[in-house]
């Protein structure tokens, strides 16, 4: 089988320090090989903001923001109300081309899996799996907001002899706690079920929310009956009648279960995976089904998703974050992860001996997922119990175990003498104890309005209606606030000559409330888009004013752990900064460099040392610094 020329793995939200602790201590024997045999980079920054659909971009296409148009999560159209943004993670708002793609000039295939804003693609030569997003049976639409993800099934939770509300509390909305902070609730809605005439129940799969089932799959059902062991599921009464079920113990698996059901496409293949969890301590269970998607809706070109649909193995997936939490089964999650893994050798080794791939560029999204549920409690940030650092721990222990599994899977079966391997994170993680909320800071001075709700009722910053007749600026995304302007806006209320005096308005109030209770301010700068260059913004995409956090403990209202610091943030336990480690010919080797880098070199430094053509918007430098003494005497 043929081994490719790149691989390159993104660990999302790696943690460069994380991993040479645990090296110290003979831990992650798979990473510390990789680590010895390549460039380590201590200070590669990542883009501005640092969310991953800005910072992905950045990566793939060796362009700063303002180049590639991905300048935050959510973009704001033109003649918008500014709550009306859409989601930056989808691809046909990428302005710049992707490395591969210029690879691709010469004839380079590639295979690129969960990395978001990669899809949709955009040459013939690139196998996709997800990308419209991330991964694979959930992706984003161009016209709806980030957190609104399309799947054609949906994850499923049945609680059978158990209050629902003692397991996994639903707390209201601005209730919730923030990112990176303790998570006692679960977002995953119970699904209904009743009983049949014969005894069976019967599972309901519901949708949860009016995205969901875009092609119009058939009803169906899932068949249960509980035995000393377990549960037996079937796909239909007459199967369980016939002997014909799949046996689950608790807590275990179901084997893969494949189900043909019709769309408005015709007949396609789902697979799923089943688990049987006990309750809680007051007795009770749960039975989860994962989310299922058509290869031939979530991978391309359809020569690729036929090969896919072949696989006996659920597809990738983020439902393993339902289970991050405290009252949630974690081990749960990281079986999912590690399923996610399965699939993914599947697609590799397929491709190596069916239709080998030049450059090979997957994501894993769970290290991150940790940040965003622990990273603050694994600092020791939020006064935890001893309980909760242990969970967080734990957490931090298994996803980066599975990482280094899956990067010994690499060097045993897929990385070739002269493959280049890039192991690289879009962003880190800083740990917080307080969150900022611009909105709270621009109602306080007059520039943002809310209307009455009835009752005084307290809603999440989310769903607070704005007054627009009386709003002058409104916070978009990580580090944007727009102005209200009028003619731009569809009820904008300030006045051409007054945009100059209310930018100021801003930026005034941003200085004066990031100050916390030692007297630091953490706004590390707040300024008129014009003057964002140096974060590398500044475009029609950006708003009329943006900030940064500094290095210290203070979480933005997105993302929290990152998005809204700055690049070189850095705190005594937390750091935004990359993780970058190169190996391969003509690097060199076992090198530690503290020598400032970018995540726009990345695509620049790849297609150099490969000899691809540079991409065509790239921004980003070469770093000449990683390559050996004499590999221009030997090219």
């Amino acid at each position: 089988m043929k081994k490719p020329e790149l691989f390159l793995l993104g660990v999302d939200g790696g943690m460069t320090s994380y991993i040479t602790e645990q090296i110290e201590k003979g831990k992650l024997p798979n990473l510390k090989k990789a680590f010895s045999e390549s460039c380590v980079l201590t200070d590669c920054r990542p883009a501005y903001p640092s969310i991953s659909a800005t910072c992905w971009a950045t990566i793939q296409t060796g362009a700063s923001p303002h180049m590639h148009g991905i300048t935050d999560e959510n973009i704001v159209p033109e003649g918008a109300y500014l709550n009306e943004f859409v989601s930056a993670y989808h691809g046909d708002y990428l302005m710049a081309e992707r490395f591969w793609e210029a690879a691709a000039r010469i004839g380079k295939k590639s295979l690129i899996a969960d990395f978001c804003v990669s899809g949709p693609a955009r040459t013939d030569l690139a196998r996709t799996v997800g990308g419209i997003g991330s991964v694979a049976d959930s992706r984003v639409l161009a016209t709806e907001q980030t957190l609104r993800t399309v799947k054609e099934i949906s994850e499923q939770l049945y609680v059978f002899d158990a209050d629902v509300s003692s397991i996994f509390p639903s707390l209201p909305a601005f209730a919730m706690t923030a990112s990176g902070k303790w998570q006692p609730q679960i977002k995953l809605q119970q699904s209904k079920y009743d009983k049949t005439d014969k005894g069976y129940f019967r599972l309901h799969v519901e949708k949860k929310n009016d995205l969901e089932n875009p092609f119009n799959i058939e009803e169906f059902y899932w068949y249960m009956d509980v035995t000393k062991k377990g549960i037996n599921i079937a796909v239909s009464e007459k199967d369980m009648q016939a002997g014909k079920y799949y046996e689950v113990p608790m807590n275990g698996w179901s084997e893969v279960i494949k189900r043909t059901l019709k769309d408005d496409n015709g007949p396609g293949n789902y697979r799923f995976r089943i688990k049987l969890l006990p309750a809680g301590k007051n007795g009770g269970f749960m039975v989860f089904i994962t989310s299922a998607v058509n290869m031939y809706n979530a991978l391309s070109p359809e020569s690729f998703a036929k090969r896919a649909d072949n696989i006996d193995e659920i597809c990738s997936s983020n439902s393993y974050a339902h289970f991050l939490t405290r009252e949630g089964n974690i081990d749960t999650a990281f079986e999912l992860i590690e399923f996610k893994n399965e699939w993914w050798k599947k697609i590799i080794l397929d491709a190596m001996e069916n239709d080998p791939a030049d450059i090979m560029a997957f994501v894993m999204g769970h290290p991150d997922s940790i940040n965003h549920m622990y990273r603050s409690i694994f600092e020791g940030l939020q006064n935890p119990t001893e309980e909760q650092s242990a969970v967080a721990k734990y957490a931090y222990k298994r996803a980066y175990e599975i990482l280094d599994d899956f990067i010994g899977w690499l060097y045993e079966h897929v990385l070739g003498e002269d493959t280049v391997f890039m192991i690289i994170g879009d962003h880190g993680s800083i740990g917080f104890n307080r969150t900022v909320l611009v909105h709270d800071y621009l109602e306080k001075e007059g520039l943002l309005n809310y209307l009455p709700e009835p009752d005084g009722k307290r809603l999440y910053w989310r769903n607070r209606r704005i007054d627009w007749k009386n709003t002058k600026a409104f916070p978009v995304g990580c580090a944007n606030v727009y102005v209200n302007l009028k003619g731009r806006q569809p009820e904008g209320i300030v006045e051409p000559e007054d945009y100059d005096k209310t930018v100021n308005e801003i930026i005034k109030a941003l200085y004066k409330h990031h100050w916390n209770e030692k007297g630091q301010c953490y706004i590390a700068f707040a300024v008129e888009k014009q003057q964002a260059g140096f974060v590398g913004l500044g475009t029609e995409r950006v708003g009329d004013v943006l900030y940064g956090l500094s290095g210290n403990t203070t979480g933005g209202y997105i993302g929290g752990v990152h998005a809204c610091q700055i690049p070189s943030a850095k705190t005594a336990t937390g750091d935004i900064r990359c993780l970058f480690a190169l190996s391969g010919k003509n690097v060199k080797k076992g090198q530690i460099i503290d020598r400032p880098a970018n995540i726009e070199d990345v695509a620049p430094t790849l297609c150099y040392l490969l000899k691809y053509p540079q991409p065509a918007d790239a921004t980003g430098g070469v770093l000449f610094h990683l390559f050996e003494d004499d590999m221009y005497q030997k090219s």
